[in-house]
């Protein structure tokens, strides 16, 4: 199976959306980051789970937490963990994040 990789920028995802819930408190800010890291679990182990879309990303929404949403997909030497973004967000800007960041994992 391949490796996974996290995009640069993805650790600052995973803040961001830890912070945006822990206005809400310390507790659902917890509980958003559990759904997370069961997200992940799901993904490393049955990386096919989601469907890739038109551009060859897959989007893993994280249970009970739907405002923020994992995007990921297959590269030739790994599955890139692309970002952890806000799903009302217009899909092209979410497509051209996803796509800079693309790029600088894969140097071209």
């Amino acid at each position: 199976m391949k490796p996974f990789k996290e995009a640069e920028g993805y650790a600052g995802d995973l803040q961001g959306a830890y912070d945006h819930y822990k206005v809400y408190g310390s507790q659902t800010a917890g509980r958003f980051l559990a759904a997370y890291e069961q997200a992940v679990k799901i993904l490393r182990h049955s990386p096919y789970v989601c469907r890739a879309r038109r551009h060859g990303w897959r989007q893993m929404l994280i249970h009970e937490y739907p405002n923020y949403s994992i995007f990921y997909r297959e590269l030739p030497f790994c599955w890139l963990l692309g970002g952890i973004l806000p799903t009302a967000r217009d899909p092209d800007t979410i497509q051209a994040q996803l796509l800079v960041r693309e790029v600088i994992a894969t140097g071209e």
